[in-house]
């Protein structure tokens, strides 16, 4: 990745702000999720409550991240509870380039991109706080921070 892409290594939390599909361009927008100063304590239904707990949270002072996919041919999103987590290797922490994935495997077994594509076939994916969005494309995305 680039220095561009470096936005992601500061912070583990980023929540998905829009998501914008128009013919085969994605576009999206992230926002950072920063951990509170100030703690809450948490009772989930048939537990124990839990003491200082820190919530995450989208500020003002929350980076704003712009990203934008072209030449996509297929994209899914998922709830982050109920994705399966991709085996092998992966390039990023949040916005990630897979190599030789089981989404591509199945989106080539399973349709004619590998019959009617030339250009090399891309798989990447947006692992967020709370949903997994997975773009497969034949372009590197366009990354720009908003704020």
């Amino acid at each position: 990745m680039n220095k561009i892409t470096s936005v992601f290594d500061h912070s583990d939390y980023w929540f998905l702000d829009s998501f914008k599909l128009e013919g085969d361009h994605i576009t999206v927008v992230l926002k950072e999720g920063i951990i509170s100063k100030n703690s809450e304590n948490v009772k989930i239904t048939g537990s124990e409550k839990i003491e200082d707990c820190y919530p995450i949270e989208v500020t003002e002072n929350s980076k704003k991240v712009n990203i934008k996919f072209i030449k996509v041919l297929a994209h899914q999103v998922v709830d982050e509870s109920f994705a399966i987590p991709e085996e092998g290797k992966a390039d990023g922490k949040v916005l990630c380039l897979h190599h030789e994935s089981a989404y591509l495997k199945y989106l080539i077994d399973n349709s004619l991109v590998s019959q009617l594509i030339d250009d090399p076939i891309l798989h990447y994916s947006l692992s967020l706080t709370d949903d997994v969005i997975d773009i497969i494309t034949t372009q590197h995305p366009e990354v720009n921070i908003l704020s």
